[in-house]
């Protein structure tokens, strides 16, 4: 059952970082959210946040297929 922790976590991690980068206005802070620099920052984390996501998806279904 633990196995599976880092693949679950890799799809929430992917999800949440899928939504900053779609919604970018939205998922920033109420009082920066008119802030283009601030908008910008959380997109590309939100973009960065999905790819580590994969990443650790990715790891989590080696390991379960590995050991």
């Amino acid at each position: 059952m633990y196995e599976f922790i880092p693949a679950i976590l890799g799809v929430v991690i992917f999800i949440l970082g899928l939504i900053m980068s779609i919604f970018p206005k939205g998922s920033t802070r109420a009082d920066l959210r008119e802030d283009p620099k601030a908008v910008n920052k959380t997109k590309t984390s939100g973009v960065v946040m999905a790819v580590l996501g994969v990443i650790l998806l990715v790891l989590g279904i080696i390991r379960i297929i590995m050991f």
